[in-house]
């Protein structure tokens, strides 16, 4: 497991050190409840879906106090570095997307990394922010037959997509109504033991046009198996009993190997260059600018996974952490970019993905720089330099998302 700092090259005795100078973190809001009714998501599983204490889509209390221990860890490490000095209520600034669950998640990153501070969460007064929906806001245009064509370009025919990735679904479908294949069919049948039940596998693929604020129309088994997964994924990171798991079939391996139907159908949808290009312009734009410029030394900007993964498209940017999907984003993980003043006096970028283990998640367990976050160091193609930083000279960064937006 991999310290969320990253050490800074070895120095002579009385050598100057580097020197960091300002963060930004990106991250995903922490756990939320299933986007769907228990009795929606109980049409695929055999056993009855586990309930949420809050609305749809919103932030659970365990979620609240995930995202705290973060924000805790975040402030002791930063802190350690120089950083986000005790009393000091001008240290960092945190910036959320409009919806409950990432202004709340925004909220106890707030209340930790400047304890005794107002929880100040900023958010637009519009009714869509350009920094994390940029097409609604009116700031970017994205051409549906455009983005169409891309995906289509990148994966081909739905169906043979699909086909490609029976294995997943499959083993996901067992996983859901413990059964192998051949016998759910039999079992889904008037009077069988899965009677009413769905199957994922009867799920029709098709790749179509986008209308209105729909981007494209992609119907698959892995597009369903994506929404029930990360469903699962909430459930277990919140505290649910495991025997009201799908009978106690779950756990961070299954979970594990579940994902990749996730990651594949967001990866289509969101990595895909044009759809990251118009999706993330916008706020690689931003990124640029905070880390060349002066401000707050530690600026928070919380989003969705759908936020990480276009701009992961944008500047292809790849990790993996050990219990997930690669480019999985898992609740509060993120990216961090911080900003170095190196002893040669260049100044320069060195990116990490972070995330709390499901089973941190889980145990809301505390996070120490002896028990840190999982974190990988990321490179960023164009940019970053040979070493174990991967260093990234600012300057060169922001050519690199110029290129990247140019067009858009």
């Amino acid at each position: 497991m991999l310290l969320l700092a990253l050490p800074t090259r070895p120095e002579a005795a009385g050598a100057p050190a580097d020197h960091l100078e300002r963060v930004v973190i990106l991250t995903r809001h922490g756990i939320r409840a299933a986007m769907s009714a228990p009795e929606e998501l109980g049409r695929w599983t055999a056993e009855a879906w586990p309930t949420f204490a809050v609305p749809p889509g919103h932030l659970t209390a365990h979620g609240f106090q995930a995202a705290s221990l973060f924000g805790a860890y975040y402030r002791e490490h930063y802190r350690a570095l120089g950083l986000l000095p005790a009393g000091d209520c001008a240290a960092a600034q945190v910036h959320a997307n409009l919806p409950q669950r990432t202004v709340e998640t925004g909220r106890a990153l707030a209340e930790q990394l400047l304890p005794g501070c107002p929880a100040r969460v900023d958010t637009v007064a519009t009714k869509a922010d350009p920094l994390f929906d940029p097409v609604p806001a009116g700031v970017t245009h994205l051409d549906p037959d455009l983005a169409l064509a891309a995906v289509r370009g990148r994966i081909g025919d739905a169906t043979a997509w699909t086909a490609a990735h029976a294995d997943t679904v499959e083993a996901l479908q067992r996983l859901l109504l413990n059964c192998a294949p051949v016998e759910c069919r039999a079992q889904v049948q008037p009077g069988g033991r899965l009677a009413g039940r769905r199957l994922l596998t009867d799920v029709p693929s098709s790749l179509d046009r986008g209308q209105g604020e729909d981007w494209l129309r992609l119907q698959s088994p892995l597009a369903t198996a994506s929404g029930l997964t990360e469903s699962l994924i909430m459930a277990y990171a919140d505290g649910a009993p495991l025997d009201g798991l799908l009978g106690g079939r779950v756990n961070p391996d299954a979970l594990n190997r579940a994902g990749a139907a996730h990651a594949a159908d967001l990866d289509a949808r969101l990595r895909t260059p044009y759809i990251a290009r118009v999706g993330a312009g916008p706020l690689a734009r931003h990124l640029a600018d905070l880390l060349a410029g002066d401000g707050p030394a530690v600026t928070v900007l919380v989003g969705h996974d759908g936020t990480l993964l276009l701009l992961a498209g944008l500047l292809r940017l790849d990790w993996v952490l050990p219990g997930y999907q690669p480019d999985q984003v898992p609740p509060g993980s993120a990216l961090v970019l911080e900003r170095w003043r190196r002893a040669d006096g260049q100044t320069v970028i060195r990116a990490r993905f972070t995330a709390q283990s499901l089973d941190q998640l889980r145990a809301l367990s505390p996070l120490t720089e002896a028990q840190p976050p999982l974190s990988t160091p990321v490179f960023i193609p164009g940019c970053s330099q040979a070493g174990p930083a991967m260093d990234c000279p600012v300057e060169q960064f922001r050519r690199v998302v110029e290129g990247a937006t140019r067009d858009e």
